[in-house]
């Protein structure tokens, strides 16, 4: 099972985001929710978030000179640095198909895929390509990523 599962995710990353990786166990990590009871995504979803918000934030620093701070927080990032919003972007990208669950969660897997499990899993999923990475690929990436699926 653990070869096919680093298959599936290398496939995964590579449809998604266009490439393969050497440090597969960072993406095995990022794809395993805690009901597992094993290491899981938790802490790299904590990073992936604070990467992802530095993207945006800095994308619309760029694109929206003249707006406020205040206009920049409620009109652009509020709306987009969102539980939600991430859970569409993953469901797009089928993340939830890869995640390794336990416990209820995977004896009840239809009812799992929820906005919480997709959203940490796809700024887990960020936080793992920053960490093999590093910033300015990850920030190309995003940038990919919103040409195909349009999110900022």
């Amino acid at each position: 099972m653990n070869n096919t599962w680093e298959e599936e995710i290398q496939n995964f990353l590579n449809s998604n985001f266009g490439f393969r990786t050497e440090k597969i166990d960072l993406y095995k990590e990022a794809l395993t929710h805690s009901s597992s009871g094993l290491l899981n995504n938790q802490r790299l979803a904590f990073l992936g978030d604070a990467v992802l918000k530095l993207i945006i934030r800095e994308h619309y620093f760029t694109e929206l000179p003249d707006w406020t701070k205040g206009r920049l927080t409620s009109h652009k990032c509020d709306l987009i640095e969102t539980d939600e919003n991430y859970a569409k972007i993953a469901s797009n990208l089928n993340i939830f198909e890869h995640i390794k669950l336990g416990g209820t969660y995977n004896n009840h897997r239809d009812d799992a895929n929820n906005t919480t499990v997709n959203a940490e899993a796809f700024e887990a999923i960020f936080g793992a390509i920053y960490l093999d990475k590093g910033f300015v690929e990850t920030k190309k990436i995003v940038e990919r990523l919103n040409r195909k699926i349009p999110f900022l």
